[in-house]
């Protein structure tokens, strides 16, 4: 019986080994392999401007709204073929009042959305932007001047139904959270520029990115984020959807810890929760868009439950030398982690125990629901 669970231990820990293995080099690397085969294309830039609907999702932005406004009026493009408008989300504070004093610059207040989901009010906007490409970008980031002209150039091809823009960030200081962040950011970088060399970007960043309107369906109020339920969206009706670069916006990482935590939780959740999208595209034959969904949404998305899975997995099976070495190993790097010795040791520990800590609360939502 020990024989048979030490073997289940055994094989448990090289599936673990495996999957982080894929997550982390395999995948990134099929996917540069497949890229390589796809025809490059003149990097020509031309001059489109289709009407633009710049949409800005708000909640509490009373610190931010003023500085994201300025930042939307500057930005290079048409002025007549560019309309911004505010959707204000359940807000408490002092929002509204503030965009109102830029109605007299063009700016439109078309929603007070009360209690809605993301989704809902995405489904709200984009149903009465005027704009052919609508724009979706957050309240908290500033875009960078020339964006605007970028997403919009890849439009005059009929077939693109989605361009994802470019995240940098803004924090200046060398915050362990920070620099965590920014290294992870090159790997989501690498992983975007592949799969738009396939056209088949698979999640877009909610700070910024473009979607043409025609091709829009409704979002379901189903808990799956706009960012991972739109770029699955362009892959049913069979759209292109890439990734520009040089459409960027730059956000700030929230360096208290608590809230900084509190915000990886959430989006555990919300990663674990859109598992749901699995078994519709399986459904619709989305085969690879089901890779793609897997390994960058779930399993990089959730890299720290593999991670403590896997040293767990490694506590269980130390009866030789090669193993009990890859434990220390382990253990030293989340020791260097906790003691805030190494940035990236720091950044891979603290996301792991949000990952755990998210599915943790996850299945105990479950739980309370299924007994209500």
């Amino acid at each position: 019986m020990i024989y048979y669970l030490y073997l289940l231990a055994t094989s448990l820990y090289w599936l673990l080994l495996m999957l982080v293995l894929y997550t982390f080099i395999g995948y990134p690397l099929f996917l540069a392999f497949l890229a390589m085969f796809k025809k490059k294309k003149a990097q020509d830039r031309p001059e489109y401007f289709p009407k633009v609907s710049l949409i800005i999702l708000a909640g509490n932005e009373q610190k931010n709204i003023k500085a994201k406004l300025d930042n939307c009026l500057s930005l290079e493009y048409p002025k007549e073929k560019l309309e911004i408008i505010v959707a204000v989300i359940d807000s408490a504070d002092n929002t509204r009042k503030k965009v109102e004093d830029y109605f007299s610059k063009g700016i439109k207040l078309l929603f007070q959305v009360e209690k809605k989901s993301s989704n809902m009010t995405v489904n709200a906007v984009v149903s009465e932007a005027k704009g052919e490409v609508v724009v979706i970008t957050d309240a908290s980031s500033i875009i960078e001047k020339y964006s605007l002209k970028n997403l919009a150039r890849h439009f005059v091809d009929k077939n693109v139904g989605l361009v994802a823009g470019n995240i940098e960030i803004a924090n200046k200081d060398n915050n362990f959270l920070v620099l965590g962040e920014k290294a992870f950011l090159e790997f989501q970088r690498f992983i975007q520029q592949s799969s738009s060399k396939l056209r088949r970007v698979i999640s877009v960043n909610p700070e910024l990115y473009a979607l043409r309107k025609a091709d829009f369906t409704n979002l379901k109020d189903d808990g799956v984020e706009a960012k991972t339920a739109v770029p699955i969206m362009y892959s049913y009706a069979n759209k292109t959807r890439l990734y520009e670069p040089l459409a960027q916006a730059l956000k700030t990482i929230n360096t208290k810890t608590k809230a900084n935590l509190e915000g990886k939780l959430a989006a555990t959740q919300k990663a674990l929760v859109s598992a749901k999208c699995i078994k519709e595209l399986f459904r619709a034959k989305k085969y690879f868009t089901i890779l793609q969904f897997i390994s960058f949404e779930l399993l990089y998305g959730l890299f720290g439950v593999l991670l403590f899975a896997f040293f767990l997995c490694n506590l269980t099976v130390l009866g030789k030398p090669g193993y009990v070495v890859f434990f220390s190993l382990q253990f030293l790097f989340y020791v260097a982690g906790a003691l805030k010795i190494s940035a990236f040791a720091y950044y891979v520990t603290f996301s792991a125990y949000a990952h755990v800590s998210g599915l943790a609360r996850l299945i105990k939502k479950e739980r309370e629901n299924a007994k209500g």
